[in-house]
């Protein structure tokens, strides 16, 4: 919230409906090693490569220099991304709702903190916990499923395709 407060602060006054994943709670649920092991137990999807050679990458990152100590971001957005993109049961997600608001009246002490406002805040999900062991696992089994995978050839089968249609 805190890089652009008036954005958030227009979303959070709009009515779309919003579900916050709070740090501290990405915090205790990720773990590079344990999704980059999943990752590794998965089939060989170039959806699973991918995100194993990435997520690899940012973990080396992380533990090789302190300036980025902030990777672990990533693995927040992955987590968003598993809880409200799948309804399994399995990830048994624990929500709290509040009241919520966004500061932003131009004040550099207090623009982009969010607040309980019980008078005039915007009703929020709020994620408290998940399953931490199969929001990685369903993860890893998303990407390497073969039938989802994107099937791209080299350029000359893709040109072929496309200039000889089959129909």
């Amino acid at each position: 919230m805190f890089l652009d407060p008036l954005a958030a602060k227009t979303v959070f006054e709009s009515e779309v409906n919003i579900t916050l994943i709070p740090l501290s709670t990405q915090r205790r649920l990720i773990s590079f090693s344990a999704i980059i092991g999943e990752l590794r137990r998965t089939p060989r999807t170039p959806e699973a490569v991918f995100s194993e050679k990435l997520l690899s990458r940012l973990y080396r990152l992380k533990q090789s220099q302190s300036i980025y100590q902030h990777m672990g971001t990533f693995l927040g957005e992955i987590l968003g991304a598993v809880v409200l993109a799948d309804s399994y049961s399995g990830l048994n997600p624990k929500f709290g709702v509040k009241p919520i608001k966004v500061l932003a009246d131009g004040n550099e002490s207090s623009d982009g903190k969010i607040v309980v406002d019980e008078k005039g805040g915007k009703l929020v999900r709020i994620l408290s916990s998940v399953d931490a062991k199969a929001y990685q696992s369903l993860y890893a089994n998303r990407l390497g499923l073969k039938e989802q995978s994107a099937k791209i050839g080299s350029f000359e089968e893709q040109w072929r395709r496309w200039s000889h249609p089959q129909n």
